[in-house]
């Protein structure tokens, strides 16, 4: 799409030399010299005007959910002044992006609908990939996803160690009926149904499924020191002595391999968890990994692994809806084959999160153009208005005041300044947030500052 010459009915012919909001918008160097930013549809190519984007699907208005107390307020706007939206009002804390929240709620339909799907962010620190993570939580778990949440770090949970990845995913797993985490619900949910066995067993395309032996020996069992052992290996635990006594008879013992050519057997695993909710009456697994930016500062030798990790989920996702991934590049691991996918009754969503960086994963070698997401900064007036009355009503909650007129002046003409921050580059998301904050601080703290004076030196620090 970049490179590509356009014609516009009044700029005349041009070059397209960078998309925004997940591709609606166009930057186009036109021949008389001069540079617009204009929505696509105003463009024509070859001729023909280009076609309208798909209908998106429309997120419906959620009021605000107010703190149900002071106290409640207060730990919220202490949140928010790290720039940090808590969980549960992620919805309404949601500043430019509506984009890329329809192109996420439309990649949860289609893994259900299909078996999976995949989408990536890429941004700058602050720009709201985190924030973007949180929203498709929120997202997944209201659409009856189950959802695994892994932040890389590259200490503790470097992205070349795709079994410590599958541990983490497997032993935070969060469901939308119930606050417990874990395996363990699911498992519990489904082994005591001997048709559930059944017809996992049946949608298997592994000679030895962890899955399906597991279940069969919890199922076999009334120990529940037996049981809480093979749920634990299931998560990503030790195999233990206790655990022989459960093993079905007549079945080789099935390993999940730690080291060596491992990740066809996560990808693997990770799509037999989405069987495995759809047939607990789930919707299927949502899978988020936030800070792969950790893979730019990965030692040369730990990329590949990194990177077969990564596409291993994508592929697995996937399959045959895309053609830039071939299941021949993935090794098997020496002890044992494994197949890359459950393929039939899988339903798998997969996002992850890059930071902008000359040695971030080669996104464009394996995901379309529409699957990748590039955080711009961009914010309108109205968007940020909206957001200030909201940083206002929890405020005035967490401090209990009545709020004035300085405050909705304050509310109206912040809206615009920091509208402007955010468009030259001079604020982040996460500055907005703070900023917001700190704006109705000095007003409570300081009830004779001036607002004129209060307005220029914002308008000053964002020029």
């Amino acid at each position: 799409m970049i490179g590509q010459h356009v014609e516009h009915p009044q700029f005349g012919p041009g070059q397209i030399t960078a998309v925004y909001r997940n591709g609606t918008e166009w930057l186009v160097r036109f021949e008389n010299g001069l540079r617009f930013r204009r929505p696509r549809t105003e463009f024509a190519t070859d001729g023909q005007v280009v076609a309208e984007p798909e209908p998106a699907y429309v997120v419906p208005f959620q009021p605000a959910p107010m703190p149900q107390t002071q106290l409640d307020a207060r730990q919220l706007i202490e949140s928010l002044r790290m720039g940090i939206a808590p969980a549960q009002h992620v919805p309404e804390l949601t500043i430019d992006l509506q984009a890329e929240q329809e192109s996420i709620i439309r990649g949860l339909n289609q893994a259900h609908q299909q078996g999976g799907a995949v989408r990536a962010v890429v941004g700058e620190y602050g720009y709201g990939k985190s924030h973007l993570v949180e929203l498709t939580t929120q997202e997944a778990l209201n659409r009856d996803f189950l959802v695994a949440t892994v932040s890389l770090d590259l200490l503790e949970l470097p992205p070349h160690r795709a079994f410590s990845i599958y541990r983490e995913a497997m032993r935070h797993l969060r469901y939308p009926d119930t606050d417990e985490r874990g395996l363990g619900p699911l498992v519990e949910k489904t082994a005591v149904l001997p048709h559930t066995i059944n017809q996992l067993q049946a949608l298997s395309p592994a000679e030895r499924d962890p899955f399906v032996t597991g279940l069969q020996a919890i199922a076999s069992t009334a120990s529940s020191r037996q049981r809480q052992a093979w749920l634990n290996w299931l998560e990503g635990g030790r195999r233990v002595k206790l655990m022989n006594k459960a093993t079905p008879r007549g079945s080789k013992f099935p390993s999940i391999y730690k080291i060596g050519h491992n990740a066809r057997q996560m990808a693997y695993l990770l799509t037999a968890v989405s069987a495995l909710a759809r047939l607990g009456n789930y919707s299927g697994l949502c899978l988020l990994v936030d800070e792969a930016e950790s893979y730019s500062l990965l030692r040369p030798y730990q990329r590949p692994k990194a990177t077969l990790f990564f596409q291993a989920v994508i592929y697995a996702a996937l399959r045959e809806q895309q053609d830039k991934i071939s299941e021949d590049a993935f090794p098997q691991h020496r002890w044992c084959s494994y197949p890359m996918a459950y393929d039939e009754g899988q339903s798998l969503f997969f996002l992850f999160t890059v930071t902008r960086s000359d040695n971030r994963l080669p996104l464009q070698d394996w995901l379309a153009d529409e699957d990748v997401f590039f955080l711009e900064p961009d914010a309108e007036p109205q968007e940020v208005g909206q957001f200030l009355q909201y940083i206002l009503t929890y405020h005035a909650q967490a401090y209990d005041y009545e709020p004035g007129e300085r405050q909705a002046q304050i509310r109206r003409g912040a809206a615009e300044h920091l509208a402007m921050g955010v468009r030259n580059g001079r604020l982040s998301m996460r500055s907005v947030v703070r900023l917001s904050v700190e704006l109705f601080d000095l007003l409570y703290l300081h009830p004779d500052y001036s607002v004129a004076t209060l307005l220029d030196e914002l308008r000053a620090q964002v020029r």
